[in-house]
This record gives structure tokens, C-alpha cells and sequence, in this order.
């Protein structure tokens, strides 16, 4: 199924990357560079390259193989070619594919807790091995907002001996 290819997908960048919704939808083929993902962030304006890993590139090779069309320059495409987020930062094309991905899930797996989109930039947070990490990962200017929303894991502390 198509649909599971394209959460597949978008839940493995989001996971290595932490971007928000809407810059994720918001890829464009030609931000993939050898270097790595090239991403203006939507609520600064500042630039990021995510440096290109193995997983990385396989991420977004599967988020190109699911591309049902060649013809527009998103990376995550509609069945039509259309880019499911609109200018006015609404993804309700989107929402729908999640909803139906997340019933399917709770349905076909042990699964048993709904979970949200946004859930995923806060395992990746969570799962990075350090507040600045996980800080860099979000492109938060403060590491405050990381520590209080998004890392959700309690810290490791080494005892003094």
C-alpha cells in the first residue's frame, strides 16, 4: 500500500531529524544534496543541513520510491502530485493518511496506545544523548523549551563514584 510507504517514510526522517510537520512536508526533492538535507526552518527562517547518513539516505530513498509521481517537487507527494501541505501550513490530506495509518496500527499490531505526529519529534528528542543534542536536532534557539516539552525520558545521571 502507498500510504504505508509514505508514513513509513516520513516517520524514519522524522525520527532522524526532529523536523516539524510542516517542514517535512514542506521537502523538496531538490533539498537532498550529497552533503546532506537542506531545510530552510519554517518558524525562523534559519538554515540547517542534516548531515547525510546511511539511514538518512535510505530514509529518503523509501520517501522518493513512495512518490506516486515525478511530476512535482515535494518530496512527500499526494496520489494527484500535490504537496500535502497547502501555503497556509494546513495538512488535512496529511491527518487523514496518519488517522487511517494510526487505525491500521492499533488494529494490526500490539500496539495499543494512539499516538501523534508530534509525538515523533519528541522520541527524537527524548532518544538523543544530550539536551544540546536534542536541542540542535529541534533547531531550538533555547535549550529550555527542548528540557520542558520535548525531552519526555528522565535524565541519566552518573553518580560522583
Amino acid at each position: 500500500m502507498v500510504a504505508n510507504k509514505v508514513i513509513r517514510a516520513y516517520i524514519a526522517i522524522k525520527l532522524l531529524t526532529g523536523l516539524r510537520r510542516g517542514d517535512l512536508l514542506r521537502l523538496r526533492v531538490s533539498d537532498v544534496c550529497e552533503d546532506g538535507l537542506h531545510v530552510r526552518v519554517s518558524k525562523t527562517g534559519r538554515a540547517v543541513v542534516y548531515e547525510m547518513t546511511d539511514a538518512l539516505r535510505e530514509a529518503i530513498d523509501d520517501a522518493k520510491a513512495a512518490r506516486p509521481k515525478d511530476i512535482a517537487p515535494w518530496l512527500f507527494v499526494t496520489r494527484t502530485g500535490k504537496a500535502y501541505v497547502t501555503e497556509d501550513g494546513r495538512a488535512h490530506s496529511f491527518d487523514s493518511l496518519w488517522q487511517r495509518f494510526m487505525a491500521k496500527v492499533i488494529k494490526e499490531t500490539e500496539v495499543t496506545e494512539r499516538f501523534t505526529e508530534h509525538d515523533l519529534r519528541a522520541k527524537c528528542a527524548s532518544d538523543a544523548a544530550s539536551l544540546e543534542r536534542a536541542r540542535e536536532l529541534l533547531v531550538h534557539a533555547d535549550a529550555a523549551t527542548t528540557r520542558r516539552i520535548y525531552r519526555r525520558k528522565p535524565e541519566r545521571v552518573k553518580p560522583t563514584r
